[in-house]
């Protein structure tokens, strides 16, 4: 039976292209206030969609700035105020949820003040239970799929790892915790940053869904 339902954050609960969209038009911003450069938030985006692998930094390279300032473009990036939203479907899970007698959770990677700025700007902090970022264990090491996270998560919620159901994203992580743990994950398959990566360790989520709201049937059958 399951007691607690714990969700990854970025492209599981919104999509991490709208936090980039968002944290482009902040940079965008600064660029216009300090250079008067115009459109940089759309010129940004353009270069993200060819290759998102260091976009300000490329950005920076092209525009001849020095070092130093492109390591304030990722300053600016890393420490602006998204302006995200929650969309319908999830808030209604997450209350219908909550209403069933469910447990709610988030596991979450990332650098704590960039990943606490999104929670705040998705009003997230009331509607679950409890919140953990994995960086803030003690560093990058205890990012997915270490159990510790997992493992507080369920000391935190008062259940044992066979009643918890995890549903993320990102094969790379999010569905490994089960080299460790026997907690049920749940692949959320749409389009997302990390959907082509390969499974960690060759594990795979137990079951697949192609909405959010399909984990209040899951949670009451499993």
């Amino acid at each position: 039976m399951i007691k607690a339902v714990v969700f990854d954050l970025d492209d599981t609960l919104y999509s991490e292209t709208d936090y980039v969209k968002s944290g482009f038009v902040a940079v965008g911003d600064e660029l216009k206030r300090r250079y008067g450069i115009a459109n940089a938030s759309t010129e940004l985006l353009s270069m993200f969609e060819q290759n998102r692998v260091g976009v300000l930094d490329r950005y920076a390279e092209l525009h001849g700035m020095t070092e130093s300032e492109a390591k304030e473009l990722v300053e600016v990036y890393r420490g602006h105020d998204p302006v995200l939203s929650l969309a319908k479907d999830v808030t209604t899970t997450l209350v219908n949820l909550r209403l069933s007698g469910m447990k709610l959770g988030i596991i979450t990677d990332g650098r704590p003040v960039g990943q606490r700025k999104k929670i705040a700007a998705l009003g997230l902090d009331s509607m679950v239970d409890k919140i953990v970022i994995t960086d803030e264990l003690g560093g990058v090491e205890f990012r997915k799929p270490n159990p510790k996270a997992f493992e507080l998560m369920c000391e935190k919620l008062g259940v044992s790892p066979e009643h918890m159901l995890y549903v993320g994203d990102n094969p790379r992580k999010d569905f490994a915790v089960k080299k460790f743990l026997p907690v049920k994950t749940v692949a959320l398959i749409r389009s997302g940053l990390y959907e082509n990566e390969d499974y960690a360790y060759g594990i795979l989520p137990d079951l697949r869904i192609r909405a959010l709201s399909e984990t209040e049937d899951l949670s009451r059958k499993l």
